[in-house]
């Protein structure tokens, strides 16, 4: 498995020092978030792109997924109205053809949050449609969309491996395809095992710490989640993508290589590395 670094850490540093950092610490394998102020699509989204990817070649560096930011911005592929919801998916399909430029095979999406004041079928069934519609974008790009659960706490759509499996069933496109977050997946109560099992494929993998009771990101051993044990079941299912260390807080924006660098140095411990 590749671990790979993930520059929503270094959000408040410039891009090119997440990408020196990730040199000094041998990550040659990243995550791309595509939020402010490293990418946005709809800002010199042109000039962006073919600086990002000079920048990442230069250092021969690969980049294992590319991951809109989803959970700030105002995008909702569940929402309830019809024109947000068209809004949101055309964010998307942009996202998707910026992930072509930048020569990766792999975006991450979520399903969303649905309106309170609907039931849960109704928008269920608005981020299926939306899902479908971006689905059908990504088969023709040839790039796989990683479905990821999100929290208790962010969704009240899919936030475990039913309704993982549900959504892909339900899609069926072959560029659809599920991935563990270990903080959304504990606080389900739920183990790799399960994803195993339940899923023909796993795409792609959030590996982080928790403090088992919010959707805190944290780094490795700074929290209470059985993440050795949740490797070991990786190794014993062969899986082969990557391992993404996408740490987050304010206790660690301000020295972000430290907080990787901690990560690193328990997985290699475990011979990870």
């Amino acid at each position: 498995m590749k671990i790979a670094g993930m520059n929503i850490t270094f959000r408040h540093f410039p891009f090119p020092y997440f990408l020196d950092c990730m040199d000094r610490l041998n990550i040659s394998s990243i995550e791309l978030w595509a939020g402010e102020p490293h990418l946005y699509v709809y800002r010199n989204l042109l000039s962006n792109l073919r600086e990002i990817k000079r920048e990442v070649k230069a250092r021969n560096i690969e980049i294992v997924c590319y991951t809109p930011e989803q959970c700030i911005y105002p995008f909702n592929l569940a929402a309830s109205d019809s024109q947000w919801r068209k809004t949101s998916i055309d964010y998307f399909i942009e996202n998707l053809h910026a992930a072509v430029e930048l020569e990766t095979d792999k975006m991450l999406i979520t399903s969303g949050i649905g309106d309170f004041s609907r039931t849960q079928e109704e928008s269920w069934k608005y981020a299926s449609d939306s899902i479908f519609q971006i689905s059908k974008a990504a088969e023709q790009e040839g790039i796989t969309l990683a479905l990821e659960p999100l929290t208790k706490f962010e969704s009240n759509l899919i936030i475990d491996t039913p309704g993982l499996k549900r959504m892909i069933e339900e899609i069926q496109s072959p560029s659809l395809k599920g991935m563990i977050d270990t903080v959304a997946m504990q606080l389900a109560d739920e183990t790799p095992d399960d994803y195993f099992s339940m899923l023909p494929e796993l795409s792609h993998f959030h590996l982080i710490d928790g403090d088992s009771e919010t959707d805190s990101h944290l780094a490795l051993d700074d929290g209470h989640l059985n993440w050795r044990e949740y490797v070991k079941s990786l190794q014993n299912h062969q899986y082969e993508g990557a391992c993404t260390l996408e740490i987050m807080g304010s206790s660690y924006y301000q020295n972000p290589q430290d907080a990787v660098k901690k990560s690193l140095a328990k997985l290699n411990e475990l011979g990870i590395l």
